[in-house]
């Protein structure tokens, strides 16, 4: 099944994403145990994680964890948008993506991003 072969997808690129930041992770969860104050060690290891993973991939993460929730959930295939059944060959490119091609096309003039022009030509 189609599924299947995309959640693996996605669960292999999230597994990627924390694996290149595993070792930052650990030397913050260190740090973590050494602050007594609860609160205080939450957000500084919230904003140590932040620090490490980048905006880049933790903009990727999120869009992993969103395609998964969306599998979850039984959404997953259908764009946020306009709500009608994302291309599968779009789907194989982009496992994460949460829109059609019309959907992202549209967005791609509206806000010019250059990471779709790339996407949707590899899914054309």
């Amino acid at each position: 099944m189609h599924t299947l072969r995309i959640k693996s997808q996605l669960l292999a690129r999230h597994h990627e994403l924390l694996a290149r930041y595993h070792d930052e992770l650990a030397r913050a969860n260190e740090e973590l145990e050494s602050i007594e104050d609860v609160d205080k060690a939450g957000e500084q290891w919230d904003a140590r994680v932040l620090s490490i993973l980048g905006h880049a991939d933790a903009a990727a993460l999120g869009r992993i964890v969103a395609a998964l929730r969306r599998l979850d959930h039984g959404s997953y295939g259908t764009c946020t948008k306009c709500a009608i059944s994302i291309e599968l060959a779009r789907l194989f490119v982009l496992p994460e993506a949460a829109t059609c091609f019309d959907c992202a096309l549209e967005t791609e003039r509206t806000h010019g991003s250059p990471r779709t022009r790339i996407v949707l030509r590899a899914a054309s």
